[in-house]
């Protein structure tokens, strides 16, 4: 089988894939890869999937091909983890393009379960998920704590074919797609492909003090030092609360890119958000962060 023949290529891909790191970052990933290559997923018994906390259905855990599995716990924001509205698109792709061969589960592990419906609602959010309400899945996988690492896609026999979030990574999203679709891993053209480079005006981006209630907005300029065409293929955000506008055109030598950031806090507190430029300049993902006090 194409999987089964490629499984050590796509692993090693995948951890160059995932983020821009140092030797010791590479080598803690692959460690997580390697932990979880090949591995199991069980899943509990009383899975019970719902719209909107509404209606139980019946949600396919077994007889399709693939699964791709994605956890959430109750660390932190849950509306900033769930990304919703990234899922929502990259379900639409998937649908469109492999069809029945491919499911998404979501297991949610929330603090307080009402808290969940508001957030399937704001978000227009109407595909099944599972409020695994005593973290079920968790404990029987034992799953890694980075958000990044939640995320799988697995065989027909629930076995894990590859780890990462599709909706945080492009690169993951690409190679999610590929194995599905039976494609080839390597891209031959890679090494070709046009590069540039880029200069940021800032690595921090600073929204001072606000209330809470109202939204913000800023922007963020990245500069095409290079001598080639900047093409920004897709800006990944840490959380749902930021989202980031721009335009697809290319980018001339010289000029800058202009990147609008809105930001909508749901309570006061501390703000540090991370945005990742996914373009055709060296060291991509560019990356900066987004810092404020809302009150």
């Amino acid at each position: 089988m194409f999987v089964q023949k490629s499984i050590k290529f796509f692993f090693f891909f995948l951890s160059f894939c995932i983020v821009s790191c140092i030797d010791k970052e590479e080598e803690r990933i692959m460690g997580i890869i390697s932990e979880w290559k090949g591995k199991s997923i069980c899943f509990p018994s009383n899975s019970y999937f719902t719209r909107t906390i509404s209606d139980t259905i019946h949600w396919p855990l077994n007889n399709v091909q693939y699964k791709i599995l994605s956890y959430a716990d109750s660390v932190g924001c849950m509306s900033c983890k769930l990304q919703l509205p990234s899922w929502k698109n990259f379900i639409e792709q998937l649908d469109s393009i492999c069809q029945d061969k491919a499911t998404v589960l979501l297991f949610l592990h929330p603090k307080k379960v009402k808290d969940i419906r508001p957030i399937l609602i704001n978000n227009n959010f109407d595909y099944p998920v599972c409020i695994d309400v005593n973290d079920s899945l968790n404990k029987l996988n034992h799953f890694p704590s980075e958000m990044e690492f939640q995320t799988f896609l697995l065989d027909k026999d629930n076995k894990v074919l590859a780890i990462g979030n599709p909706v945080l990574n492009p690169g993951v999203k690409e190679l999610y797609l590929k194995i599905i679709q039976g494609k080839p891993l390597q891209d031959k053209d890679k090494k070709k492909r046009v590069q540039t480079t880029v200069s940021l005006d800032t690595t921090t981006l600073s929204l001072g003090k606000f209330p809470w209630q109202e939204e913000q907005q800023a922007t963020f300029k990245l500069k095409n030092t290079g001598g080639e065409l900047l093409v920004i293929h897709d800006v990944v955000t840490s959380c749902g609360c930021l989202e980031v506008d721009y335009s697809k055109e290319p980018v001339r030598p010289g000029k800058e890119a202009i990147l609008h950031l809105t930001y909508k806090a749901d309570y006061a507190g501390y703000v540090s958000k991370t945005v990742q430029v996914y373009c055709n300049a060296a060291g991509s993902p560019i990356k900066f962060r987004v810092k404020g006090e809302a009150e």
